[in-house]
């Protein structure tokens, strides 16, 4: 009866571990499923909220508008003599990794470029270049294409000022 008993948990246990795998198509749709729910109702609309705050234009220089937040923060990984009073900013993070690795491929084109982490965002910011004046970093601000092949990774190019 011992015997019996063990073989059907074995049979029980094989069938369970063979009927319950997944795959990559149940990823994908899982996945799909997740994004398209973030993008509709609330919190698709807390999301659009988000993303027009972030290119909304607060300040002006000879006549053209540019967001330009000001900020306590630190400069990750390199000295503090780097930082300029005005920093552009190309690219938000929430992970260090990421951020390094693009300043690494800016760095690679020719640009004085940085990270700073802005605690009270809990945000890794990448910047391509700093200025002691606003004009340059403005210019900079209204045609990133210009200056850089790399796309610009935040909604916007914007201007980050120490406090």
């Amino acid at each position: 009866m011992r015997k019996i008993n063990n073989i059907l948990l074995l049979i029980g246990v094989v069938a369970a571990m063979a009927g319950c795998h997944s795959t990559e198509a149940n990823y994908k749709e899982s996945y799909d499923k997740a994004v398209e729910a973030s993008r509709t109702g609330e919190k698709g609309a807390m999301y659009v909220q988000d993303l027009e705050n972030r290119k909304k234009a607060n300040y002006v220089v000879d006549g053209d508008s540019l967001r330009l937040m000001r900020n306590y923060f630190n400069i990750i990984d390199d000295k503090p003599d780097m930082i300029k009073e005005y920093n552009v900013v190309v690219a938000e993070f929430k992970q260090k990794f990421n951020a390094q690795s693009l300043r690494d491929r800016l760095r690679s084109q020719g640009h004085g470029s940085y990270v700073v982490y802005i605690s009270a965002k809990k945000l890794y910011c990448v910047v391509v270049e700093g200025y002691d004046d606003i004009g340059p970093a403005a210019a900079f601000v209204k045609n990133p294409e210009k200056y850089m092949k790399i796309k610009v990774l935040s909604p916007r190019a914007w201007v980050l000022k120490r406090m």
